[in-house]
């Protein structure tokens, strides 16, 4: 069986003539546990997070209460009974005494840093001694604010790589936790008397490994109670849907035969408007070649004897002036300079006249077997030294493999002349022609991509036709590629011609068929 014909076999399920229960069945089951496992799993680790928050915020709600108690019991009243006063900036001997206390009583909490702010918002202790002093301004911070002003603790759960109020940029997922500390009067607490406002960090690292294993505990348990539900419901609907394809078998098979000749037709149609459109894009190509060849035929003749004449004239002119006489020196200048140019421009109307003369006559074609990385490295050659003054390096990769034709050495020679002179004309100052050939089974392509100056997209499709050129007047005469394409056409081959605009070059690429000895 054709991979066409399993592909067809494959989406014929879908086709409304033949509903495929099963597979319907199986796919939307499929999705609906997904999503339900996936929501489910969500929710439930949104609510374990949600737990697991309140409950860091519960244990450093104990621990702030604790620390509250030792700061009065150990360090306020004792400092204050000895000295009369707490001054932690200026003297050293008491803040030592309150960083001994405040660490032996966090240690072993797996918490990431400790912040004692006084009701001004300034930090008059921190185990990060740099930021000490430091002062927070009201509405920077809103848990901040709630514990100052309204004695309400508050946390944030701050993600990794983010900076703290404080500016620092913490590694690890913590949770910023705000908690009023209040005066004690012996072993009471008065909280109607807040002295200030104890920061902690809680280390939250683990905070994921947590949810995401109870995301998937929640998706197993899910997906394992709705595994179990579809198996129940797959033995029903394994009976309907023998009875639906048992009936619909005779309808698919019908519309599969009537599918089939109906692409057959269509494709044949497709093929016979392509080639419609061929036949008549060669007709109205040959009609243009033979009414051009026609003009051709019947000015040249006229043309030649007067042109003829003149250039003789003027070549007996040009020799005869060293027998002349003139009046000026201005004469004597002029003169010679005359006579080249009318020479000159004789001489190339006779050479458009003779292309016009080789579009329109019918030039028997003497076909032979040619190796066309031979033929190619030839012509290589001969125009290579042509191009040496622009600076114009011809770069030649030839296929492994020498691919064969069959046809007219010489002017497949004048096709692949014509394309790297045009080449080497589009290049203006440096640049560089790669001829390449390829081969594949039944065909031979022979690439000329240049770096000039490229063809507009609207000149694309014109570039073959008789007359057209993008070169300066005088330069070029537009019949070159139109006598290529004709030359190609008789080959039986192709030519393709692709440019992205002004300034990227140009790449032909001709394709001839391969020659089989038979």
């Amino acid at each position: 069986m054709s991979i066409k014909d399993l592909s067809k076999r494959w989406f014929s399920v879908f086709s409304p003539e033949k509903f495929h229960l099963m597979l319907y069945y199986s796919i939307t089951s499929f999705i609906v546990i997904s999503i339900v496992s996936y929501v489910v799993g969500q929710v439930i680790s949104k609510t374990e997070k949600n737990e697991l928050i309140k409950r860091s915020e519960k244990y450093a709600g104990y621990m702030v209460a604790n620390i509250n108690y030792v700061l009065y019991e150990e360090f306020f009243t004792p400092t204050i009974e000895k000295y009369g006063y707490v001054d932690l900036e200026n003297n050293q001997e008491q803040f030592d005494k309150l960083d001994e206390i405040i660490k032996s009583n966090i240690y072993g909490l797996n918490l990431r840093g400790i912040y004692l702010f006084d009701l001004n918002g300034q930090i008059i202790y921190s185990d990060v001694p740099e930021h000490i002093g430091f002062i927070l301004d009201p509405g920077t911070n809103k848990q901040l604010d709630l514990a100052l002003k309204k004695g309400i603790s508050a946390s944030a759960l701050k993600p990794p790589d983010m900076k703290d109020s404080k500016g620092v940029v913490i590694e690890e997922d913590f949770l910023e936790s705000y908690y009023p500390i209040y005066e004690y009067n012996g072993k009471i607490v008065n909280k109607e008397k807040q002295v200030g406002v104890l920061e902690i960090y809680q280390d939250m690292e683990d905070l994921h490994v947590q949810l995401a294993r109870t995301h998937r505990r929640a998706v197993i348990m899910t997906s394992s109670g709705m595994g179990v539900l579809f198996l129940i419901l797959l033995l029903i609907v394994k009976q309907a849907s023998n009875i639906i394809r048992l009936k619909t078998s005779q309808i698919v098979e019908a519309r599969d035969n009537l599918e089939e000749k109906v692409e057959d037709r269509a494709k044949q149609i497709k093929e016979t408007y392509q080639e419609l459109q061929e036949a008549q894009k060669r007709l109205g190509r040959s009609e243009k070649l033979a009414g051009i060849g026609t003009l051709a035929a019947g000015v040249a003749h006229e043309i030649n004897n007067p042109l003829a004449s003149v250039a003789g004239c003027a070549e007996g002119l040009i020799d005869r002036l060293g027998n002349l006489e003139f009046k000026t020196n201005d004469d004597r200048e002029v003169f010679p300079d005359y006579l080249d140019t009318i020479y000159n421009e004789t001489y190339r109307c006779k050479l458009i006249i003779s292309k016009l003369l080789d579009f329109s006559r019918q030039k028997p074609s003497v076909f032979s077997k040619i190796d066309i990385n031979t033929l190619v490295s030839d012509v290589v050659k001969t125009v290579g030294r042509q191009t040496d003054s622009k600076k114009v390096d011809v770069l030649l990769a030839l296929s492994s493999r020498p691919p064969t034709v069959w046809g007219d050495a010489n002017q497949l020679k004048q096709v692949f002349t014509n394309f790297i002179s045009n080449a080497s004309d589009a290049i203006q100052h440096e640049g560089a022609i790669r001829v390449s050939t390829t081969s594949s089974n039944d065909s031979v392509q022979i690439t000329f991509k240049d770096t000039g100056y490229g063809i507009a997209p609207e000149n694309i499709n014109k570039v073959f036709e008789p007359f057209f050129t993008t070169k300066e007047p005088g330069k070029g005469t537009g019949l070159g590629l139109a006598i290529c394409y004709g030359i190609i056409e008789e080959h039986e081959g192709k030519i393709s011609v692709d440019s992205k605009g002004i300034g990227h070059g140009t790449t032909f690429t001709i394709s001839l068929p391969i020659h089989n000895e038979k």
